[in-house]
């Protein structure tokens, strides 16, 4: 005799971090979407709303928060790492020079969930954060897998 058997739904974090943890991707949602909220609290923007000139003028002071996608530091850059953050709403490059690099090194490392502040710089359509700080905040997702794909 079978019988049917009615197993609950899993929630959505947990299928989105499943999907992540396998394929890289959710068609579902964005991990950074189950953050949105606490992330709001703290006054931290959109990826969107940054590259958004109309929003965010150059030279204003920001906080934004993603998944680190990319890290780069090439021997040619003296000593300046390149990140590459994504939220649910878009990407956003960061440019971290030296002396931040050298105070949050952990953050800017190994963290794959990282909330910087800085400076947003804009030449023509090309938009990007100067961090002044780097914070690690893998305590507010700590079920998210690693995706950053780090070059050194």
């Amino acid at each position: 005799m079978v019988r049917d058997v009615s197993l609950p739904r899993a929630p959505d974090v947990d299928e989105v971090t499943r999907d992540y943890q396998m394929v890289g991707l959710s068609l579902k949602d964005h991990p950074m979407s189950f953050l949105r909220e606490a992330l709001n609290a703290r006054g931290v923007l959109t990826a969107e709303a940054v590259k958004d000139e109309r929003q965010i003028v150059h030279g204003r002071t920001v906080s934004v928060a993603g998944v680190v996608l990319f890290r780069q530091r090439p021997g040619t850059a003296k000593g300046v790492m390149f990140m590459t953050l994504e939220d649910e709403t878009a990407r956003i490059d960061l440019i971290v020079r030296p002396n931040i690099y050298e105070r949050h090194r952990n953050a800017a490392v190994y963290s794959k969930l990282v909330l910087v502040r800085g400076r947003v710089e804009r030449q023509g359509l090309v938009v990007h954060v100067l961090a002044t700080h780097l914070h690690d905040i893998e305590e507010l997702a700590a079920n998210l897998p690693r995706l950053s794909r780090d070059f050194r």
